[in-house]
């Protein structure tokens, strides 16, 4: 006989008599183009939602600026944002982790092409860098602090998206880019095949999900134990597999009390 989870039967029950589950606004970061993580992350999403008995709408927004405006708006229910959004938005409106990437802390990383001139960190002094936006936190503050602290100098160009910066640099418009990892990690196979890690930054703790203060600890206890779920089933680990992710794991807001102790506003000094 199919297991059928005290979860799914409550959605069920639900269903049946008629009542309707509280719907919630999830905002991803825009890492990548919306359709692109639409793709990617509704199918997730309806899974976490339907473990929870909550349904679960995918959000996000048209950069990572616009998504900061949003975020400091409270205009998502469940948001996942970067750590220095996290250090931000955590103070007012006063989101709060539950849930963080399993097993995968984040970094920046810079990429070049594997068939270009750049061999070494110090070769790409002088040249013109592409990065998504100025306070994406490992893509472009983690890894110009660390240019700057080497010495090093480039002329910044924002591309306003993770996407745009792995195929400038593909293109050749670039010599090297900033990112990170996970969206080297889930790019189109024949843009990645193109590039190669230069150069990896200190490593913190990954994107948390996290819930705004009007969403009540009772429900974001369900959505903490639906996240943390999904890697002990095969109909998880699909979805898992579709962004990348080996799971899920519980976080806590002091996990990021390591990015709030960073001396920000002299990093983001160093970022042109």
């Amino acid at each position: 006989m199919k297991r059928i989870s005290w979860l799914g039967l409550f959605g069920a029950l639900c269903v049946a008599c008629g009542v309707h589950a509280q719907t919630l606004t999830v905002g991803i970061t825009p890492l990548k183009p919306a359709a692109k993580l639409a793709e990617e992350w509704s199918p997730l999403l309806d899974e976490v939602g339907r473990r929870a008995g909550l349904a679960l709408r995918f959000r996000t927004a048209p950069s990572i600026p616009a998504f900061g405006d949003r975020l400091d708006k409270g205009e998502y229910d469940i948001a996942y944002m970067n750590p220095y959004h996290y250090q931000v938005y955590s103070a007012q409106p006063g989101y709060r982790a539950f849930a963080r990437e399993r097993e995968q802390p984040l970094e920046g990383i810079l990429i070049v092409r594997k068939d270009g001139r750049i061999k070494a960190l110090r070769d790409i002094d002088g040249t013109t860098v592409s990065f998504p936006t100025p306070l994406a936190f490992a893509a472009s503050i983690l890894t110009q602090a660390e240019l700057h602290k080497q010495g090093i100098h480039v002329q910044a160009r924002y591309v306003q998206s993770h996407d745009s910066v792995l195929k400038s640099v593909a293109a050749g418009n670039f010599d090297a880019g900033g990112t990170i990892l996970k969206v080297l990690q889930t790019a189109d196979p024949q843009l990645a095949n193109n590039l190669r890690v230069l150069h990896k930054t200190a490593v913190y703790p990954s994107h948390p999900f996290c819930v705004h203060p009007r969403v009540s600890p009772a429900v974001a206890d369900k959505l903490q134990q639906a996240f943390v779920s999904l890697h002990e089933d095969e109909v998880g680990k699909k979805l898992l597999a579709a962004i990348a992710f080996k799971g899920f794991e519980i976080a806590a807001d002091r996990d990021y009390d390591g990015v709030r102790r960073l001396d920000l506003k002299s990093l983001i000094g160093t970022v042109q």
